[in-house]
């Protein structure tokens, strides 16, 4: 493996801390390529997660031996998304894309594992058609068409629907007020016992119900508080926020689930001090959490695009809901030709689950390679 530093795009003021990575960013790139360069097929495959470090990830290596180089992109974001901007994640792959094409390799393959299918369906969406000129928060995004260089293939794997569904549907349904956790709707709850588990197809419609309610009522505040900012401190005015209980989706209860059923882990993770959306300014929230607002969605961007597709499934995973597949099956289009199933958890475990991976790997290197 090789590592680079790249100089990345300039973002806006104050998208990442301290100012210096702002003003002079990089994109940190893993190369794993065989001893003697550049294969004679000159194709790649990519993965990225908007703030997860993803070197070393276990697709890599053999991948590797199969004959498919790949690169693992951190963002200048990562390790923390309370600033996280799409936005600028999609020009760091951009510049990734373009260090590969400059050493020779003509063939792109986007890996969308998890986040980082979101961000690449995004990224590949713009590179096609450029429609975000400006960011939600109403400012201009600085993308430009030469920032993102189109990829020929995608591959979707472990995927969910994107960093704002994501977020909509692990919300805490009962939580009435944010500032008040002591306000709750015992109705909406899914660790009060008298709800499940097992939970009823009434009961889970009721959730999704309350958690878009509560995501709207987040945002609309985000609106209006930086409305405010903005009116007296002016247009690059910003503040922090947190968002508590963010892991109470229905479907994390499941037995096959990576949390194979145990509630009071899950009761655990949502009363954390940490989680996913639990940190956040303003502005990032718009651009990465904000449903609808948000202008990066996997599904939606899916649709915009025009390149072959891949699609793995592991079922234990609690994103693979059939109502999540059915959203990316009809943004396929003609391109679906199917899912491919494996019987396992979010993180293929590459000890015990190492014969799908490596079954896993080789759907990928042949896709990448047919």
């Amino acid at each position: 493996m090789q590592s680079f530093l790249l100089a990345g795009e300039k973002g806006l003021p104050f998208e990442v801390y301290p100012p210096a990575v702002n003003n002079n960013p990089t994109v940190r790139v893993d190369l794993y390529e065989p001893d003697d360069g550049v294969p004679a097929h000159k194709t790649i495959a990519i993965f990225s997660h908007p703030t997860v470090p993803v070197a070393g990830f276990y697709m890599f290596e053999p991948m590797k031996a199969m004959g498919l180089p790949s690169l693992a992109i951190a963002t200048r974001f990562l390790g923390s998304d309370a600033t996280l901007n799409m936005e600028r994640c999609a020009q760091d792959v951009g510049t990734a894309v373009r260090f590969l094409k400059e050493r020779g390799y003509e063939k792109i393959i986007l890996l969308g594992f998890s986040g980082g299918a979101s961000l690449l369906c995004f990224y590949q969406a713009q590179a096609e058609n450029l429609t975000a000129t400006h960011l939600p928060d109403g400012r201009p995004s600085g993308l430009l068409p030469e920032h993102l260089p189109p990829a020929d293939k995608l591959v979707l794997f472990g995927h969910h629907l994107g960093r704002s569904q994501t977020l909509r549907n692990v919300l805490d349904a009962s939580v009435l007020d944010e500032n008040d956790l002591s306000k709750t709707d015992p109705a909406l709850d899914v660790f009060n016992p008298e709800n499940g588990p097992p939970f009823s197809d009434e009961f889970v419609a009721r959730i999704r119900t309350g958690q878009a309610a509560r995501m709207q009522r987040i945002t609309d505040w985000v609106k209006m508080r930086l409305a405010k900012l903005e009116a007296e401190y002016g247009p690059e005015a910003d503040e922090a926020f947190v968002v508590h209980r963010t892991n109470a989706d229905p479907y994390m209860f499941s037995e096959t689930s990576d949390f194979k059923g145990d509630v009071e882990a899950i009761r655990a993770m949502n009363l954390a001090g940490n989680g996913l959306g639990r940190f956040s300014s303003l502005r990032s929230w718009l651009s990465q959490w904000a449903t609808d607002i948000s202008q990066a969605d996997g599904p939606k961007d899916m649709a915009r695009t025009t390149i072959p597709v891949l699609s793995i499934v592991q079922k234990g995973d609690h994103r693979a809901h059939p109502d999540y597949l059915r959203q990316w099956e009809d943004a396929m289009g003609d391109r679906f030709t199917g899912h491919h199933y494996f019987d396992a958890t979010h993180y293929m475990d590459p000890k015990e689950q190492r014969e799908m991976v490596i079954e896993a790997a080789k759907l990928i290197v042949g896709f990448a390679l047919g």
